[in-house]
């Protein structure tokens, strides 16, 4: 049975153009990130959203009628994070990534973060999603910090088996389904460095799964154990692994330059955390936004900004976006903004020209057989 594979150009061309018409008019950001509860069962030393989770109150959340006003009221948002705390907590999940595929909203990539402790609701949304929204690109982004007990030491006795569950409940659905994308993530930090490079390995080798990334820990709402630096060496180290990766998966043209931008993308990071200012002109604010469980519409996720709340604006966006408190973030953002968030990092380098220019000279070079650093 040949498996189902999703239109990659298509995606690519409907993001440029949103991405574009978003620069220009300033109407809606292109890359929404949601926080549909703040609840969790863990309680991880490097969550950069622990102070919320620990503060979190559950008749506090955005109920579902009111995700059903705000996604049939607001232009479309192409790509949709979907997170928490633990995003399965919320029992009406699957309902959540109907209304944003089904309405206005029109979210045709969505990704949901999980530490993997619910199989069967995480199952059941797959079969659902995938069925009802033929259209839908779904990444299940599966948290990992290491193998088997270097894992539960950060997460909790049992969670490496938990999680491991979930991914070969899965696999059988990736396997004849392209779209949908399980996809490891590794939080980077001075307590879990040493164990990346065996953990890709797992993952890549043991698990024969392709799609393996990191996120490098960021803010100070985490455990004092996890303040300490981590060492940029081994996270270049890190990231040489992962763009060896991408080069190997990609499948054609398009792929191949991607795959590219993941490397610039990840230079640029390590430069920040190392306070090398390297990117100007972040677009938290214009290209991506940040709606929290209570309604708070933030410009990202490490800037405690909060640029209003749609509940206070009959769940429209509109009136946040265009506004005053907007307007003066995204011209104190423009001057002096070097962070490590990679959402923004990604979304900002995709619509400015050099780092274009930049990712297509690393292709080239990488065609001649040389990889710049």
């Amino acid at each position: 049975m040949t498996p189902e594979r999703p239109n990659w150009l298509q995606y690519s061309l409907q993001y440029a153009k949103a991405g574009i018409e978003s620069k220009v008019l300033k109407r809606k950001p292109i890359f929404l990130t949601v926080f549909v509860t703040s609840r969790c069962g863990l309680n991880c030393g490097h969550c950069f959203y622990r102070e919320e989770l620990l503060n979190g109150d559950i008749h506090k959340e955005l109920k579902l009628w009111e995700y059903e006003r705000f996604t049939k009221q607001s232009a479309s948002f192409p790509k949709l994070i979907l997170t928490g705390g633990e995003p399965f907590l919320r029992p009406d999940l699957a309902d959540i990534v109907h209304l944003f595929y089904h309405n206005r909203s029109q979210s045709r990539q969505i990704t949901i973060p999980t530490a993997g402790q619910h199989p069967d609701r995480i199952v059941a949304l797959v079969k659902r999603s995938l069925r009802e929204c033929p259209d839908l690109i779904l990444e299940i982004q599966l948290s990992i910090d290491g193998v088997r007990e270097q894992h539960d030491s950060i997460r909790g006795k049992g969670q490496f088996q938990n999680l491991m569950t979930t991914y070969h409940r899965l696999q059988p659905i990736q396997d004849q389904n392209e779209r949908l994308r399980i996809r490891f993530n590794f939080t980077f930090s001075a307590e879990s460095q040493d164990h990346f490079e065996m953990t890709y390995l797992f993952v890549t080798q043991t698990l024969r799964n392709p799609h393996f990334d990191m996120v490098l820990i960021r803010r100070s709402s985490a455990d004092p154990a996890f303040f300490k630096p981590a060492d940029m060496q081994k996270y270049r180290r890190a990231t040489s692994l992962l763009q060896q990766q991408e080069r190997q998966k990609s499948k054609g043209l398009l792929e191949e330059i991607l795959a590219e931008r993941a490397g610039v993308e990840r230079n640029i990071i390590a430069n920040h955390y190392e306070k090398q200012p390297t990117m100007l002109g972040c677009q938290a604010g214009t290209l991506t936004m940040i709606l929290s469980e209570e309604g708070d519409v933030r410009p990202c996720e490490i800037l405690d900004t909060v640029l209003g709340n749609i509940r206070e604006t009959n769940y429209q966006l509109e009136p946040i976006w265009k506004g005053d408190r907007a307007k003066e973030h995204r011209k104190d953002i423009q001057q002096a903004c070097y962070c490590t968030f990679e959402t923004c990092v990604r979304t900002t380098m995709v619509f400015q020209p050099k780092w274009i220019f930049r990712s297509l000279q690393s292709f080239v070079h990488t065609k001649l057989g040389h990889h710049p650093h």
